[in-house]
């Protein structure tokens, strides 16, 4: 993997993001590419498919009991009866887990990239994970997801996607077929293994799936009120992953310090607090370089711990903001029945 040097103190770093716009040049690019229409981004390497496991391990989790729905023909079957899961492939229909990054962190990882570096504080964040063995057969149909800003990233196989402008808020969200009788500004596009797809707020689209298709679905609402500092740290730290067992553990790695958790940096002070999921950290002045860069989880380089920032870095070490293995691809819930996706409609 390689790392990218970004910013004023040349500390060279990696985002989640960076695997399609390169630099934190090109996410501010992006940033002010979204909410306009609907962009499809190709990928700049290959990190992409360490995202999540594979098939199989994608339906192992959901046979481990986390949360999944079962949609054909606009019709939900949201009883999570693992029973039912392998007819329901078979058959083509779409199957989903929602709020899959409290098992993923990786998934989780990116997701606070995103908020971090394009969205900001007080949204409300959604995911899903979608499982198809496809056979073109409807799921959802066409709909929109309202107010919701998405983000698609293709993991495996391909998708075709129809969508047209945006429709006025207060529509219902499924939306008739009717519509797909369309004109100049409708438009149909496959979505590649490895692409990244924004979908802006309100905008109508149906998938289908010709072949064995996962793919994620990370969704962000605009904020409803403005924010103190205390509930923008809050909000910016955020992390949900559950507690529970990795289903494999990383190799420590010799050449890079990966960020475990956000870690946020408090306005108006003259040290530097950093705030955690699991609480506040202070860290001498001259550190902020560092902890400025920590918000969207990068990579680092291994030379940081003989750096100019080698007290601050011993810190994070020890608090656990930062350590020397990746974050693993998955968790097992010790409790799955707790997970927020059983509640998610």
């Amino acid at each position: 993997m390689k790392v990218i040097a970004s910013g004023a103190s040349g500390l060279a770093r990696r985002t989640p993001l960076h695997t399609w716009t390169r630099s934190d040049a090109g996410t501010a690019r992006l940033r002010r590419r979204l909410g306009r229409a609907p962009f499809v981004l190709a990928p700049c390497d290959t990190e992409w498919r360490r995202l999540a496991p594979g098939w199989d391990g994608c339906l192992a989790l959901a046979r481990a009991g986390l949360p999944f729905h079962i949609v054909a023909g606009r019709r939900y079957d949201r009883a999570g009866d693992r029973r039912r899961l392998g007819a329901a492939l078979a058959e083509g229909a779409t199957v989903y887990l929602p709020q899959v990054h409290e098992a993923l962190p990786r998934v989780a990882r990116l997701m606070v990239a995103i908020r971090a570096g394009l969205l900001g504080a007080g949204r409300e964040e959604s995911s899903f994970l979608f499982v198809v063995d496809g056979r073109s057969r409807e799921g959802m149909g066409l709909h929109h997801d309202g107010d919701a800003s998405a983000f698609w990233i293709q993991l495996e196989g391909r998708r075709t996607v129809t969508i047209g402008p945006p429709v006025r808020p207060g529509t219902r969200q499924d939306l008739p077929d009717a519509m797909l009788e369309h004109g100049p500004r409708w438009r149909t596009i496959d979505l590649d293994p490895g692409t990244l797809f924004h979908l802006p707020p309100y905008t109508p689209h149906r998938v289908l799936c010709r072949g064995r298709s996962r793919a994620l679905s990370l969704t962000w609402t605009r904020p409803r009120r403005r924010l103190t500092e205390r509930a923008r740290l809050v909000s910016l730290a955020a992390w949900p992953v559950a507690s529970g067992r990795a289903t494999a553990v990383p190799p420590a790695s010799r050449d890079r310090l990966w960020t475990q958790v956000p870690g946020i940096v408090e306005r108006g002070t003259l040290g530097v607090r950093l705030w955690t999921p699991s609480g506040r950290i202070d860290l001498p002045a001259t550190a902020r370089p560092l902890a400025n860069r920590l918000a969207e989880m990068p990579a680092l380089p291994r030379g940081v711990l003989r750096g100019r920032h080698s007290r601050a870095v011993s810190t994070l070490l020890e608090h656990g903001v930062l350590g020397a293995r990746d974050l693993p691809a998955a968790i097992v819930p010790a409790h799955p029945a707790a997970l927020e996706g059983w509640r998610f409609a």
